[in-house]
């Protein structure tokens, strides 16, 4: 008698205990899955396209100040202003920075740095603008130079210019960035969240089989092995998520990477941008030299050295649709995988208490004919 309850005890006991594993496996896979989906769904939709868009703000704003330099050195700003260029790029720019802030995952201190931005950018659109006025009205000259020189200081002051700003709201996006593809949901630890409750409700279940197996002499239980069937699969499917991972990861580096390279031929063009500038102030001061504008014309002109390289080719469109695609476009199986992750953690249960039932009822009835 003491046997027959004993062993009926732990058949309840395993029962129950594989019941609350597969609902805790439904629980961790499920919330895995959902995780990683979400924050990749986070990081396609708003952070990498962040990044992405200041740096290509920085880009129009860069060509566009070049465009309008090169139509003052080249005296064509007397027939076509700053050039039709200069106007494009100060309207994609413009159309950029809307961008960053629809995506802005910097929070408040990424929108008050835009705020600063978007307010700048017209007050160097006012200083070319006056530049201009006086190089048709006056055949230039030091006031021409003086406004030039403005344009160019807020442009590219080392604390507080655009380009500063635009700098600083780059690394605040792309802190947010390596945060996401680093941390929470898409850290390589939230393995353990899902992996640790599968391994040991997939040993509870071959436990049982071996324990069914001595105490019955039975050496297969059907349906405990359709659950470790299902436990192997469904441990599998979820072991996707893996590569899921890894390959967010990759393409937010693939990101960080081509936002680097126009980062560094955006500030050559700066540069030369600069360089050509200081060409310009000369000419416009006339025969007296910049000593003719101003201590600041002068000190700008003798602080510009000649760029140590040539100016890069103009960088060629980003085809954004393609730089953000690459690993951080869902699978076409991961629908499949939310869908499958239910059902396969609800066959491990059910298949489960099923498996070892006929053994409790077999065991209920001996006690019932026990004397």
């Amino acid at each position: 008698m003491t046997a027959i309850s004993t062993t009926r005890q732990t058949l309840w006991w395993l029962r129950l205990g594989l019941v609350a594993g597969s609902v805790l496996v439904l629980a961790t896979a499920l919330a895995t899955f959902l995780g990683v989906r979400a924050s990749i769904a986070e990081v396609r939709d708003r952070t990498a396209p962040a990044v992405l868009e200041v740096s290509l703000a920085k880009d129009a704003i860069v060509a566009a100040h070049s465009a309008a330099v090169k139509a003052f050195d080249a005296k064509q700003a007397r027939l076509t202003g700053p050039s039709e260029q200069y106007e494009d790029e100060i309207a994609r720019a413009s159309q950029q920075l809307t961008q960053v802030a629809e995506h802005n995952a910097a929070g408040e201190a990424g929108s008050q740095t835009l705020r600063l931005i978007e307010g700048l950018l017209p007050s160097y659109n006012g200083f070319i603008g006056q530049a201009d006025a006086h190089f048709r009205q006056d055949a230039g000259g030091p006031l021409t130079a003086s406004n030039l020189q403005s344009a160019s200081d807020l442009l590219t002051a080392p604390q507080n210019g655009i380009l500063a700003r635009l700098d600083a709201l780059e690394a605040a996006q792309r802190a947010a960035l390596d945060q996401q593809l680093g941390a929470r949901w898409l850290a390589p630890v939230i393995t353990v969240l899902w992996a640790v409750p599968l391994l040991l409700l997939l040993a509870a279940l071959v436990w049982t089989q071996r324990f069914l197996a001595g105490r019955f002499r039975r050496t297969v239980n059907t349906a405990l092995l359709g659950a470790t069937a299902a436990c192997v699969l469904l441990g599998a499917g979820t072991a996707l998520l893996l590569g899921i991972q890894s390959d967010a990861r990759h393409g937010g580096a693939a990101l960080e990477q081509v936002v680097d390279t126009r980062s560094v031929a955006t500030a050559a063009a700066a540069a030369w941008a600069r360089w050509t500038l200081a060409q310009v102030l000369t000419a416009q001061c006339g025969i007296e030299g910049v000593a003719a504008c101003g201590d600041t014309v002068t000190a700008f002109a003798a602080g510009t050295p000649v760029p140590p390289a040539l100016p890069a080719p103009p960088q060629s469109p980003v085809d954004e649709a393609a730089l953000l695609g690459p690993g951080l476009t869902e699978p076409a199986w991961n629908g499949i995988l939310g869908y499958g992750i239910p059902v396969l953690a609800a066959g491990i249960g059910v298949l489960a208490a099923g498996g070892l039932q006929p053994r409790l009822d077999e065991y209920r009835f001996r006690a019932r004919r026990e004397p």
